[in-house]
């Protein structure tokens, strides 16, 4: 058995929540269209890895009408924080062997920011991004990349997220889910599935 991890809302904070409240109130934006951009189908490209990241920035400064983009794309990153007892967890799951991996949709610049500044990557077994895969969750295809890229087993893998439809595609594949609410939810879930922390 082996647990993959979503990355933000889950390992990390709802980091767009929070870049979304702080970029909107910032610049007097509306949220939704700072979400749209920011996580909607106007960032699909972006998350996906199909545009060159400075591309996207030159669109994205358009689409805001921002005259300083680089200060909404730092918002928009250091809005995202490790949570400690994700982290303890994590730790704890591999002591018991286990192996631990992510899958994320994650932007490659924002991914190699928050690597440089937490480290985060080197806390798991392996993990897939978005902007590898060229697709995101919920597509069924960036799971079964997944599964093909690191020879897994779907009934061997526990995947959790913090969003349900991001769940389905990987219930469908044949893995166990865990809706992942807060920590102890969590465990008390593992706890039913076989793992003990």
């Amino acid at each position: 058995m082996m647990l993959v991890f979503d990355l933000s809302g889950v390992f990390f904070n709802k980091g767009l929540k929070v870049a979304v409240e702080r970029i909107s109130k910032k610049y007097s934006l509306d949220p939704e269209k700072v979400r749209f951009v920011l996580n909607g189908s106007f960032a699909e490209e972006y998350r996906t890895g199909q545009i060159e990241v400075d591309d996207f920035w030159k669109k994205a400064k358009e689409e805001l009408n921002v005259e300083n983009v680089d200060d909404v794309r730092q918002i928009f990153f250091d809005a995202y924080e490790p949570q400690q007892s994700s982290i303890d967890l994590i730790k704890k799951i591999k002591e018991k062997n286990i192996q631990v991996a992510f899958l994320s949709n994650n932007p490659k610049d924002r991914a190699e920011y928050l690597d440089k500044k937490y480290g985060f990557i080197s806390l798991f077994d392996f993990g897939y991004f978005s902007f590898d895969a060229n697709v995101r969750k919920p597509d069924k295809m960036i799971y079964q990349k997944f599964l093909e890229k690191f020879n897994l087993d779907a009934k061997e893998v526990i995947y959790t997220d913090d969003k349900e439809e991001n769940l389905e595609p990987a219930k469908e594949l044949g893995m166990k889910t865990i809706l992942f609410q807060n920590i102890d939810q969590f465990k008390h879930e593992l706890k039913e599935a076989g793992i003990n922390i």
